[in-house]
């Protein structure tokens, strides 16, 4: 395996285009959080601009699961995605993964680790989103007055909030099942939610 380092990112495009392809047509269905055109638009951007590495490792990572042209990758793209997303949190004192592509990040962790049946790291992950999701306010992204304070920018734009929505809600979701499968105590009170559960299954963004 090779060494470790961040040049190692870079890989051929029409192989980086086929597992992006890959994960929206056969994840994205069941886990829809990322905005497909953005985050591809993203992807030509600045690295700086660009969404955290360690999402597009977990998200070729989910793309192998479901490839057997890739599934020999998945463990690689696995650990390479928590890697990243670790080194993240050690930069500063760590506020550099408060952002949405990290909750998001995680999130689709849990879900790989579910999967796999590592149900001590799930559980971890979990928590790490649901953790992220309550830094960020997801929980109250409808609410208004003096208790909602929002630690990021306000939403350019319905999409941009439709995205932050969905992913407080797939994280709420994650959160539960980690405490169905577990017996585990959940971390989210629903009673702190400012916004009514809505049916993504009629409305596709």
């Amino acid at each position: 395996m090779p060494s470790f380092s961040r040049t190692t990112a870079v890989i051929q495009p029409n192989v980086f285009n086929y597992r992006h392809q890959i994960y929206f047509t056969k994840i994205h269905p069941s886990l829809p959080i990322i905005h497909r055109p953005r985050y591809l638009a993203a992807m030509n951007l600045a690295p700086h601009m660009r969404p955290p590495v360690c999402l597009r490792y977990i998200m070729w990572c989910l793309a192998a699961s479901v490839a057997d042209k890739f599934d020999a990758l998945q463990e690689h793209f696995y650990h390479r995605a928590r890697k990243y997303a670790q080194m993240d949190e050690m930069k500063g004192h760590g506020e550099s993964t408060i952002t949405l592509g990290h909750c998001q990040t995680w999130i689709l962790m849990g879900t790989y680790e579910f999967k796999q049946m590592y149900f001590p790291r799930a559980w971890l992950s979990a928590g790490r989103a649901v953790r992220l999701a309550q830094m960020m306010q997801l929980h109250r992204l409808d609410g208004h007055g003096l208790d909602v304070k929002q630690c990021l920018p306000p939403p350019k734009d319905w999409t941009e909030r439709e995205e932050r929505r969905r992913t407080f809600w797939m994280a709420f979701c994650i959160d539960r099942y980690a405490s169905i499968g577990t017996g585990w105590p959940m971390t989210i009170d629903e009673r702190d939610v400012r916004r009514p559960f809505f049916n993504y299954s009629r409305h596709s963004y």
